[in-house]
């Protein structure tokens, strides 16, 4: 492919205004774990008590052993409540670490590529731009921030964020409504939390708060996916996210690993609607997201992943990929210089 027909593909994406899907590949570059990190950090610092936490864990950790992801260590195992709740506190302190550096880096320099594309998609007429994420990290929010850019994750503002899921808190810039990124969170967050008394509240803290008080709202990989999704906050956010990929005029999928459930056949049902631009970046594509890109995304796509020579692309003319001297290229910095 010539840089000129990449260029076209990339163009279309960014003026379709894209509904952007964020997986754990876009918050890679900025220090946060990946999921074979996690992986790693939950096997080191997993204490399990009693037979029926050690067998279940040991289960786990033989599937992580023979080379499964994450997820496929986790999906289908029934695991004692305590064991789960212990995963979801070891994630949260896993990802929060990296969270919390990455604050320190944000107030200092604030160089996000998601602000800038943000902050340009706002430069013509669009009022709305929907971001769904599958990570729990605040990459998303630093770099709105970065940009002086409005958010919303379905918390009314404030120290203590209490959950709205009516819709009826709106940001508002002098007299007209505000322009405002809307972040879907479809996994949870880690400043979201359930009280004691059963109340779900944000908090923007960098410490766990006391469990016996507080337990964190994430939903983790291959555990309770499907029943958590019944209850808010996850309902209406996952409806949000629906609603969001379903009326999409495009879509920018930044490491993404099409492995989520939740996600996934949304977008294969709004490509074989309408067709729509759809632009996959990743440092490495996953064998599912050259899959969806060969045979569900339709003809109007580029797949780019990093190659030895820079970057390789794939697209409906060019559907095993090929190599392109562009480093790069692969990347959200990469895709900003092309539409930008």
């Amino acid at each position: 492919m010539t840089e000129e027909e990449i260029a076209k593909i990339s163009q279309s994406c960014f003026h379709g205004c894209p509904t952007i899907v964020l997986g754990s590949g876009a918050s890679m570059p900025h220090g946060l774990p990946s999921m074979g990190e996690l992986s790693t950090y939950l096997s080191e610092n997993m204490k399990t008590e009693g037979d029926a936490e050690d067998d279940a864990w040991l289960l786990v950790k033989v599937a992580l052993a023979n080379g499964d992801h994450l997820e496929a260590a986790l999906e289908g195992k029934t695991l004692p409540a305590s064991l789960v709740s212990k995963i979801v506190s070891l994630t949260w302190r896993c990802v929060n670490e990296k969270d919390m550096q990455l604050l320190d880096a944000a107030a200092q320099d604030g160089n996000f590529a998601l602000g800038g594309l943000l902050a340009n998609m706002f430069s013509s007429t669009h009022s709305e731009v929907h971001v769904v994420t599958t990570n729990y990290d605040r990459v998303a929010e630093f770099a709105c921030n970065s940009r002086n850019v409005l958010f919303q994750t379905g918390f009314a503002p404030g120290y203590i964020q209490t959950w709205e899921s009516t819709g009826r808190v709106k940001l508002v810039r002098g007299a007209k409504a505000a322009r405002v990124v809307k972040i879907w969170k479809i996994h949870g967050s880690l400043d979201w939390f359930r009280t004691a008394d059963d109340r779900t509240i944000g908090l923007p803290v960098f410490e766990l708060p006391s469990k016996d008080n507080y337990t964190p709202l994430m939903v983790t990989p291959g555990l309770n996916k499907y029943e958590k999704t019944y209850e808010d906050p996850f309902r209406t956010t996952i409806n949000g996210a629906d609603a969001a990929l379903k009326a999409a005029s495009a879509f920018l999928c930044v490491g993404f690993g099409f492995r989520d459930q939740h996600i996934h056949p949304k977008l294969i049902e709004r490509c074989r609607e309408r067709n729509v631009p759809t632009v996959v970046l990743a440092r490495t594509l996953t064998e599912e997201a050259k899959d969806f890109l060969k045979n569900k995304a339709g003809t109007n796509y580029l797949g780019i992943e990093r190659s030895g020579t820079g970057s390789k692309v794939y697209s409906h003319t060019c559907p095993e990929g090929a190599d392109v001297p562009m480093p790069d290229l692969w990347s959200l910095d990469g895709f900003n210089n092309l539409v930008l």
